[in-house]
């Protein structure tokens, strides 16, 4: 059997040095990123304490309850795309939406082909201090590409201008990029649920869609790291919870929601939230349906600033690379004269 890999990135997240300095109220060239990594899982997490710098971020994660936890009022006071949930009576559908989720995403990942599509980007950026905001939109390429490596299968996701060139985030000053969001689906990959607990909430119609609503946390432990979010000299494992809405009759994920386990003062980073809708797609000459991204709401509250950014994806098709070779010269010594 194929050890599956999930997503080299979950999100990666950009911004100038600048604004990096004034969101932690400082004033230096330190660079800024925010990005989650999926490396294989190949044992069961051992609990284990962290020590050293990042013993203080893990203290502050403790100290919030996680989502999994939270009494259903706070539940639906703090998650507003739960509006019309039907609450949970017991636990008991559990264990099964979270089998048939896993064989999904596996069979996801075994079977997905390279995909591109048109990705319109609209940035924004809110000084919270001055009330000034900056917006910009945008477009490009879109690809997901699946990547074998020895034994496992890997889910890359990039951007490029439509020119093919591969976008760098720091071209654009005083905005983000955030990428990853094909992946996120995998917080319930059979290799990932083991470092998560999960609370089924009940059941809500999703644009006329019956939905079962599971909630899940990572577990606050080294191990169940996927990224860091970083800021010069600091950086801060991020652990995240969330919601899924995962339809009642075919078990596929067609909602998500992530926000930050807790927020982590030392890095001026308060909110961090995706909320991500899929959509089947089907392709030509291929069996079954993707369920891939098709529209994605990011917020993150930076120290003074508030990054809001809207994805909207069009027009996906299968990526192929051509390779085009010219015809070779004629060799002038096998001329043949008239």
């Amino acid at each position: 059997m194929k050890s599956l890999t999930w997503p080299a990135l979950f999100i990666i997240v950009t911004v100038p040095a600048m604004v990096a300095a004034v969101a932690r109220g400082q004033s230096d060239n330190s660079s800024f990123a925010l990005g989650c990594l999926w490396p294989a899982l190949t044992a069961a997490p051992q609990k284990t304490v962290p020590s050293g710098p990042d013993a203080s971020f893990f203290e502050a994660y403790r100290r919030t309850p996680s989502i999994t936890k939270w009494p259903l009022r706070k539940i639906l006071r703090e998650i507003p795309e739960l509006t019309g949930l039907e609450p949970a009576a017991n636990q008991s559908p559990l264990p099964e939406i979270l089998r048939r989720v896993g064989e999904n995403l596996d069979t996801f990942l075994k079977n997905f082909v390279d995909t591109t599509s048109v990705e319109t980007i609209e940035e924004a950026r809110k000084d919270k201090l001055w009330g000034t905001q900056e917006r910009i939109v945008q477009k490009f390429h879109y690809l997901m590409l699946a990547q074998q490596q020895g034994n496992t299968q890997n889910l890359v996701e990039y951007r490029t201008d439509l020119h093919g060139r591969e976008e760098n985030p720091g071209l654009i000053q005083n905005f983000m990029k955030t990428t990853g969001f094909g992946s996120m689906p995998f917080f319930f990959g059979p290799r990932e649920q083991p470092q998560s607990d999960f609370r089924f909430l009940g059941r809500q119609t999703l644009q006329g869609r019956s939905t079962e609503v599971v909630a899940f946390a990572q577990h606050i432990e080294p191990t169940a790291v996927r990224g860091r979010f970083v800021a010069g000299k600091t950086s801060v494992p991020l652990l995240v919870q969330g919601v899924a809405w995962i339809h009642s009759s075919d078990y596929q994920i067609l909602q998500m929601r992530t926000d930050l386990l807790a927020p982590q003062p030392a890095a001026a980073l308060k909110r961090a939230t995706t909320v991500v809708l899929f959509a089947g797609t089907k392709f030509q000459n291929r069996a079954g349906i993707f369920w891939l991204p098709q529209e994605v709401d990011v917020t993150i509250d930076l120290g003074n600033y508030v990054f809001a950014n809207r994805h909207q994806y069009s027009d996906y098709q299968l990526f192929q690379v051509q390779i085009l070779q010219p015809a070779p010269e004629p060799n002038p010594t096998t001329l043949q004269r008239p």
